[in-house]
């Protein structure tokens, strides 16, 4: 299911062959002019052959090359494009990530020519002062990041970039919808399920049907959504006495009860973020969690103070509070305490590849000891308001963040909390109000690059999908589920589990205590494939009305909201219902869930490019095989080893297996870390360490299955595997991701991925001169 787009912005919810280390000790020394010809010669032939070392570098006329001597950044530059000649006009996705527009100053006449040529291209990066720093020496490794560049602009030779040469056509047509922060094989079919979710949106738009009936449902809060004019006549009606309560809160135990009021009406809480989902050390039951206040931005945001981003997140709360009737210097006074406040919570809170880590998240406190923490507020009243004190206890997810904001949930801080309080409600209900709230989302997300404004219409279909999803899910397979598909891809599951048992026993470095372990894991996954055996019928009990029945927009949504809330409530200390999935039928991804050892492949995902009935078997393993040997691997990444066969985090490893596993781990980080995706934004391999391991895992498991098959065709698994990862976004976002997202760049997840396989090497003839190429020693693996 499609997240709103600043819900997505806020949350933060290129592979090329040369890595550089951030581990490295030793300063790399400056590279010689020699060194630089000897590196051209090799990476610029296969684009401009008949190119000689004498065409390449000049020297002072007197037939002195100075070979040995250290070489200036703008010799190299100028090197690079003579032996690359005439570079392609960047399109697409090249001219969407590249850097343009930098007029350096410090360039001479001599070589403007050539630097211009590959300041056009987009392929150099200045400093700050905006120069190019020509007369700086130049290691190897910079004056490569440079060449991959060229290549990827280049794209025509899979030996030097795979990723773009296989998608290079794709990439150059790329375009981002409008309104949208990505594109890409994802994001296509995502639109076509879409569509079939809009066509079965408006056959019941402006049909009578009967009351409580699923169909009067949808169709009525679709027309809610649709019905800009009474949203904008009531402004901020809905929550006005929410606000009000929040404005007139006069103590901090009057804050704290209208904020109690806010989750008992709707569901919503703005000081009190808790959950309730399996208990990570009792998996079969389900256990309290309280997450902490939350930020409106990302963590490394705060902690680097990106001025930019900033000043969008203070405008973007000035303007919601200026909607809700105060004064603009007023309100940007407010905004800019609610970012200091952001600021201290996300100082302490985890970092991005902390958050899975079971050993970080899993802190249980009593009662007692959660209610101590916090100094002036009454924690058990709250939770007996909130229907949660039949706990025995909380699970904290942050420590840190938990005592932070109990630090600042205090008399002395109360205008903040409240300015904060506000702030949060107007960003949890804006998208439901008028377009004021619609606007200043929309301003505040060209940020990430992000341009154009969806339809009415669109927004409209996307809040009926993802609010009324009980509903639309059951529609959504009567209309275009295919047993097919379910049929063969639960036979490959099969398949990949079984391959996965036969590499888990002919593992080397894994003691036959701890594989009897992992088998056993394995043999107990449960695999959950295209819907649910057993429809939530939570909406059943929700009524719907139209703005003429005296219902909205706001009122109808958070009668969802509420319904759910009280059912994951109902849970608490109750047995895990094992066979309920997390996830709408019709989201084009796919899950491992370690609480529960589980393999989710909603519907959504069981369509071309990741599974297509026409397609050589080859090419679906390389696709949907590799997702579900992805998702199989989760099982033993870094952060899912740390549970049993029953979703308990419970330590199975003999101690020397287990150092064995992180130094392979270790290897992992290094071996995808400093990769660049967009110039000057890298790979962080620590980050993400389990998608990588999993991406490994998953196509090792994958590829076995093809080398078994009589005269397997290579060519199209690796092919399928690199068009199913295709994507394009804004460089504003590709360095968001970076910090945030625990996956890798598409590219890194293909180039960095293949190049471990010696059947890719054999497929494309790949030689050590080559741009993918990584010497056997230096190759990884894991599962």
């Amino acid at each position: 299911m499609k997240k709103k787009l600043v819900s997505l912005l806020m949350a933060m919810t290129m592979a090329l062959s040369f890595s550089v280390s951030v581990y490295a000790a030793d300063k790399p020394k400056p590279a010689t002019r020699g060194e630089i010809v000897t590196t051209l010669s090799a990476a610029a032939d296969a684009y401009q052959s008949g190119s000689n070392n004498k065409a390449v570098i000049h020297g002072n006329g007197d037939g002195n090359l100075r070979e040995n001597e250290p070489v200036k950044k703008v010799e190299a530059l100028v090197m690079l494009s003579r032996a690359f000649g005439e570079l392609p006009k960047p399109v697409g996705n090249d001219l969407r990530i590249g850097t343009f527009g930098a007029k350096f100053t410090d360039v001479p006449a001599w070589a403007k020519k050539d630097i211009d040529k590959l300041a056009e291209a987009g392929v150099l990066t200045g400093k700050p002062d905006g120069t190019l720093g020509v007369n700086d020496t130049i290691t190897l490794a910079e004056f490569q990041t440079i060449i991959n560049r060229v290549w990827a602009l280049e794209g025509s030779h899979v030996n030097d970039d795979f990723y773009e040469a296989i998608n290079k056509q794709w990439l150059n047509k790329s375009t981002i919808p409008a309104g949208e922060i990505m594109g890409g094989g994802f994001s296509e079919l995502q639109k076509q399920n879409d569509d079939k979710i809009t066509k079965i949106i408006d056959d019941l738009s402006g049909k009578p049907f009967t009351k409580g009936t699923k169909e009067q449902k949808l169709a009525d809060f679709y027309a809610t959504a649709l019905d800009t004019e009474n949203r904008n006549k009531q402004g901020i009606e809905p929550i006005q006495k929410y606000v009000k309560a929040i404005d007139e809160a006069k103590s901090l135990d009057e804050l704290v009860q209208a904020d109690l009021t806010l989750e008992k009406e709707l569901g919503i809480s703005t000081l009190f973020q808790f959950g309730i989902m399996s208990d990570a050390k009792n998996s079969s039951e389900n256990a309290l969690y309280f997450t902490g206040l939350s930020t409106g931005l990302d963590k490394n945001s705060f902690v680097n103070e990106d001025a930019k981003v900033k000043k969008a997140h203070i405008q973007h709360m000035t303007k919601m509070l200026m909607l809700t009737g105060e004064k603009e210097a007023a309100a940007q006074a407010r905004a800019e305490k609610v970012y200091e406040m952001e600021k201290s919570l996300a100082s302490v809170s985890l970092n991005p590849h902390e958050k899975g880590d079971v050993n970080k998240y899993y802190n249980p406190y009593t009662i007692e000891k959660f209610d101590d923490m916090h100094k002036e507020v009454d924690i058990k009243q709250a939770l007996k308001s909130m229907k949660v004190d039949s706990a025995d206890k909380v699970i904290v997810f942050d420590v840190k963040l938990a005592q932070k904001g109990a630090e600042l949930l205090t008399e002395a801080n109360l205008e903040a909390l409240k300015a904060y309080s506000k702030v949060h409600l107007l960003s949890a209900t804006g998208s439901l109000l008028s377009d004021g709230f619609r606007d200043a989302a929309n301003e505040f997300a060209t940020i990430y690059g992000v341009t154009g404004e969806k339809t009415d219409k669109e927004i409209a279909v996307a809040i009926t999908t993802s609010t009324m999803s009980g509903y639309l899910e059951q529609m959504f397979i009567e209309k275009h589920f295919s047993p097919e598909a379910k049929k063969d891809v639960e036979q490959m599951v099969d398949q990949l589990i079984a391959t996965y048992e036969k590499r888990i026993k002919a593992l080397d470095w894994m003691s036959e205590t701890t594989k009897t372990k992992a088998i056993k894991k394995l043999d107990t996954m449960m695999v959950k494939i295209g819907y649910p055996d057993k429809w939530d019928n939570t909406l059943d009990k929700v009524t719907i009305k139209t703005y003429g029945e005296g219902g909205s927009l706001f009122s109808n949504s958070f009668a969802v909201t509420k319904a759910y809330s009280d059912d994951q409530k109902a849970l608490l200390g109750k047995p895990v219902d094992r066979a309920k999935w997390l996830t709408s039928v019709y989201t084009v991804n796919a899950f491992y869930n370690p609480l529960n050892n589980e393999i989710t492949f909603p519907t959504g995902i069981l369509q071309a490019p990741f599974y297509d009935t026409k397609a050589k078997p080859e090419a679906n393993l390389g696709a949907i095989g590799m997702v579900i040997g992805h998702e199989i691997s989760h099982a033993f990444d870094n952060k899912g080893s740390a549970y049993d066969e029953m979703g308990n985090a419970k330590n199975w490893w003999t101690d020397e297996d287990f150092k064995k596993f992180k130094q392979k781990n270790q290897e992992l980080i290094e071996f995808y870390n400093g990769i660049e995706i967009v110039p000057g934004v890298l790979n962080d391999g620590l980050l993400t360490l389990s998608e990588n391991v999993a991406d490994l895992g998953g196509m090792a498991a994958a590829l076995q299955v093809v080398s078994e098959m009589s005269k397997p065709d290579y060519k199209a698994f690796f092919e399928s595997n690199a068009k199913l990862w295709k994507s394009t976004t804004t460089k504003e976002f590709a360095a968001l991701l970076s910090k945030n997202d625990t996956h890798s760049a598409n590219k890194v997840r293909v180039n960095r991925t293949v190049v471990n396989f010696q059947e890719f090497y054999d497929t494309y003839g790949i030689k050590p001169d080559d741009g993918m190429y990584v010497a056997p020693k230096d190759r990884v693996s894991i599962w």
